[in-house]
């Protein structure tokens, strides 16, 4: 959930690394960091998370429920990553309020990657309807879900999450134990949960679902994020 109906005067941001991003206005907030916004999303959910799983797991096939599909650089990540390589990957986001098709493509990503075919599947990303799922290739399939996080049935079972909505300033509703219990408690055995936050309350509602919490070196600009982990041995 990148944005409400209040969260609609926004500019376009050029980060460190070259990547636009977003700035909300209203809120005084980015979509993705401007200390490099394509680094954040490698950086914390693709080395920190995916890569993290893989090593953890000796398993082909990868369900990831992302948090907040915003200007889906976590998702693009993900699909051109060697990571996933040899892999079948299940990729499911939830955004209560989408960014608008031309507003993704105003943002000129293909100046940065100056790659037409992956620039293709960036935009396909975006412009695949929500509800229904499509498949990229023989190993990334993709689902949008356009729904409030809190009115959504954790039916299915992740291996790796990506809590990635706007910081608890803005929306402090989303990192509360309401929201990130149900949600934690949906992770497999082995199951791997990242966010950027570093934030005290935030680690203590994961150490409370019984998994092992870890701060890591943070991306460029800042100094810690969280991960935390859930062992295949049953919490009594």
């Amino acid at each position: 959930m990148k944005k409400s109906e209040k969260f609609i005067n926004f500019k376009k941001i050029i980060t460190s690394d070259g990547s636009p991003t977003l700035y909300s206005i209203n809120v005084n907030e980015y979509y993705k960091s401007k200390h490099g916004a394509l680094t954040e999303s490698n950086y914390v959910f693709v080395n920190n998370g995916l890569e993290f799983w893989k090593k953890k797991n000796n398993k082909s096939k990868c369900r990831i429920f992302e948090m907040g599909f915003g200007l889906g650089y976590n998702a693009y990540s993900t699909l051109v990553s060697k990571s996933i390589n040899n892999m079948k990957i299940e990729y499911n986001t939830i955004d209560a309020f989408p960014v608008e098709f031309g507003v993704i493509e105003s943002l000129n990503f293909d100046n940065y990657i100056q790659n037409k075919t992956y620039y293709k599947l960036f935009l396909k990303l975006h412009s695949t309807p929500w509800g229904l799922k499509f498949d990229f290739n023989s190993s990334f399939s993709f689902l949008k879900i356009k729904s409030k996080i809190e009115n959504y049935n954790f039916r299915n079972k992740y291996d790796v999450i990506f809590y990635d909505p706007f910081g608890y300033r803005v929306q402090p509703q989303l990192w509360s134990n309401d929201i990130l219990l149900p949600l934690l408690n949906s992770l497999n055995p082995n199951g791997v949960f990242v966010t950027y936050s570093s934030k005290g309350s935030v680690k203590r509602i994961i150490e409370s679902s019984g998994l092992s919490i870890e701060k890591l070196n943070g991306p460029p600009g800042k100094r810690e994020m969280l991960r935390g982990y859930k062992s295949n041995r049953e919490i009594l």
